[in-house]
C-alpha cells in the first residue's frame, strides 16, 4: 500500500499585514485545511497552517493569512489547476479526456465543473491591460481564430502565429455567431486591425469578419483543409474496401461440416480471400495518408501490399 504524500506549508506568524492597507493585525487563533496536490500515481495532499488575524486599521475587523494563490475555500491547490489546463490547452484534449487522465495519472476524480473553474482561475490571473499592449505593439497583423469544444463550454482563441503570440481567448456557453462577433468586437476595440484573418471551414467567420474587418483578407486554416481532405480519403478508401469485402461474400455458400486437410491446404494456396484483403485495408488504411518520407521499410511494404490488392488505391495516394 503506498501511503499519502504530505507536505506542509505554514503562514501563521504572531502578526500579519492587513491584505488592503499592509498594516499588521494581531494573531486570533490558528486555522487548519488539507487539500489535494500532485503526484504522480500517487495521492498527495498540503497541509495548509494559516490564522486569522484582528486588524488594527479601519479595512476589516478581521482577516487570514492565506498563503496559496487559489481561493481560500479551494479543495485543489495551483498545480491540480495547471496539470489540467495544460492537458487543455497544451495536449488538446477535450473534458472528458481531462478527467480520464487526471485519474488516471494522479488518483484525482475531478468534475466536469472544476475543469471550467480552472480556466476562469487563469484568466482571473491574467494581466489584460498589460497584455492587450503587448499584443498591439508585436501584432504582426495576421491573426488565426479557432475554437476549442469543452462539452457545455466553448473556448474562443486568437493567436498570432508569426509573433508566437495569445492575443486573446474567451469561454462561452454557446459556439454561435453572436459569440463569435463579440468575442471578435472586443478585439476591434483594442483596436487590433488584422491584414489576414485565418480561421477553419466554420459558417460563423465570413459574415462577422467582412462586417468588422471589410479589408482584412480571409484565409482558410492549411491544417484544416488538409486534415478535411484526408479525412475525404481516408472514407473513399473505406468505401473501396467495403465493397471489395461485399464482393468476396457475394455468392458464396458455405459448406456444414468442418473441411477437410486437402481443403484447407488448397484453401491456403490460394492467397487471402476478398474479405480477408478488405479486412487488411481497413486495418492498415492510414499509411495512404501517410508521409511517403515518415514511412519505414515494413510501412512501404504494406502499402505495396495494400496497392496489390486494391489498385484502385493509387489514385487516392498523395506521393
Amino acid at each position: 500500500m503506498i501511503l499519502p504524500q504530505v507536505r506542509v506549508v505554514r503562514c501563521a506568524p504572531k502578526s500579519h499585514p492587513c491584505p488592503h492597507c499592509g498594516q499588521h493585525g494581531r494573531r486570533k487563533r490558528p486555522l487548519h485545511r488539507r487539500i489535494r496536490s500532485l503526484a504522480y500515481r500517487q495521492v498527495a495532499y498540503l497541509d495548509v497552517h494559516y490564522a486569522e488575524y484582528q486588524a488594527r486599521c479601519s479595512c476589516c475587523k478581521f482577516f487570514r493569512s492565506w498563503p496559496l494563490d487559489v481561493p481560500a475555500k479551494a479543495d485543489y491547490d495551483g498545480l491540480v489547476r495547471v496539470a489540467v489546463l495544460d492537458r487543455i490547452l497544451a495536449d488538446g484534449l477535450n473534458v472528458e479526456r481531462t478527467l480520464q487522465a487526471m485519474q488516471r495519472d494522479f488518483f484525482l476524480k475531478l468534475s466536469e465543473g472544476f475543469v471550467y473553474d480552472c480556466l476562469r482561475w487563469k484568466v482571473a490571473q491574467l494581466d489584460l491591460p498589460a497584455h492587450r499592449q503587448t499584443v498591439l505593439q508585436k501584432f504582426s497583423g495576421t491573426l488565426c481564430i479557432d475554437e476549442l469544444h469543452l462539452g457545455r463550454f466553448t473556448l474562443l482563441l486568437a493567436t498570432d502565429p508569426l509573433a508566437d503570440l495569445p492575443v486573446a481567448c474567451a469561454l462561452v456557453s454557446r459556439n454561435d455567431a453572436d459569440h463569435v462577433r463579440r468575442f471578435l468586437n472586443n478585439l476591434k476595440t483594442w483596436g487590433l486591425k488584422p491584414r489576414v484573418v485565418v480561421t477553419d471551414g466554420s459558417s460563423l467567420y465570413p459574415a462577422v469578419l467582412a462586417e468588422l474587418w471589410p479589408q482584412a483578407r480571409h484565409q482558410l486554416c492549411v491544417f484544416h483543409i488538409l486534415k478535411d481532405l484526408n479525412d475525404l480519403i481516408l472514407k473513399a478508401v473505406r468505401r473501396l474496401a467495403y465493397a471489395l469485402r461485399r464482393r468476396g461474400s457475394a455468392g458464396r455458400k458455405r459448406k456444414r461440416g468442418r473441411p477437410s486437410k486437402a481443403q484447407q491446404a488448397a484453401r491456403a494456396a490460394a492467397g487471402p480471400t476478398l474479405k480477408e484483403k478488405a479486412g487488411f485495408i481497413l486495418k492498415h488504411r492510414f499509411l495512404i495518408v501517410k508521409k511517403t518520407s515518415a514511412l519505414d521499410k515494413q510501412q512501404e511494404e504494406t502499402l505495396a501490399q495494400l496497392f496489390d490488392y486494391l489498385p484502385e488505391l493509387r489514385t487516392l495516394w498523395r506521393p
